[in-house]
């Protein structure tokens, strides 16, 4: 994400708090592909379009309590990923976060030097199990807290807390070493 993204994004978001409407299409300009991806890692690709489709009515329904300033990606795929588990609830349907299926970190519009290690940090991520994967999914990617972590997974903060360290020692000595094994 390019700063100018987030400010971007964050602007789109105040905008339609004040009923600029118009500007869900920015929104999904920016955020989309990503939105798609935590939608699709819940519910599955067959479903997320609809996901989607509901996650941006609550945007438009909600983005007056989105706090002006704050982490813009980390509030709309918030929604995301309630909206999904809700229509997992509703619809019978076994949920599970794929984290192999959502981290396409990478992008055609970073440059290269930004895209060099966004491929490297996939790659370290191949390094670890699905479990700290799936912590360190919920904590950078999504913006969770370590209770709503714990919380989400069904387990005590510590071992969250323990699982977050674990997986954040193994991506900084698999990043500086260049490799995955």
């Amino acid at each position: 994400m390019k700063d100018s993204d987030g400010k971007k994004l964050n602007r789109l978001i105040v905008a339609v708090a004040r009923g600029n409407a118009g500007c869900l299409d920015g929104i999904y300009a920016l955020a989309g592909g990503r939105m798609l991806a935590v939608a699709a890692g819940i519910v599955g690709r067959e479903n997320a379009e609809d996901v989607l489709h509901d996650s941006f009515i609550k945007i438009a329904r909600f983005a007056g309590t989105y706090y002006d300033g704050s982490n813009p990606y980390g509030w709309l795929l918030k929604i995301v990923r309630n909206t999904a588990l809700d229509f997992v609830k509703a619809n019978k349907l076994r949920a599970g976060v794929s984290t192999d299926e959502i981290y396409s970190l990478s992008s055609s519009d970073y440059s290269p030097e930004r895209r060099e290690n966004a491929i490297m940090l996939e790659r370290a991520m191949g390094g670890l199990d699905g479990e700290e994967r799936k912590v360190i999914y919920f904590k950078y990617y999504l913006d969770m807290t370590v209770r709503e972590i714990a919380a989400e997974l069904k387990c005590g903060k510590s071992s969250v807390q323990r699982t977050i360290e674990r997986a954040e020692r193994k991506l900084k000595n698999l990043l500086e070493s260049g490799t995955n094994d």
